[in-house]
């Protein structure tokens, strides 16, 4: 278990943010994980879709197969995010 607080000083030492929520209402780990400054891959359920905007998150279906085919797509991507870059677009 980490502290709430120390939970930024765990994201910024990484590159990618995987979600694997099988449902998900809203996922706030997510907007924490992009906060921070990393790629989001997420499957695509409930309602993480309406959560970030598109150029922020890759979705996956719920399934082993698809999850690492977002992977896949990210780990080029992630050393390339900009978060300030975000505000951007």
């Amino acid at each position: 278990s980490i502290p709430h607080s120390k939970v930024r000083d765990v994201l910024v030492r990484g590159q990618i943010f995987l979600n694997c929520s099988l449902t998900e209402a809203f996922c706030i780990a997510i907007v924490e994980a992009a906060s921070c400054g990393l790629q989001v891959v997420s499957t695509r359920v409930g309602g993480v879709p309406e959560v970030l905007p598109n150029h922020m998150i890759r979705f996956a279906e719920p399934s082993a197969e698809d999850l690492l085919r977002a992977v896949d797509e990210a780990i080029p991507l992630s050393s390339e995010v900009q978060p300030f870059k975000f505000h951007e677009e």
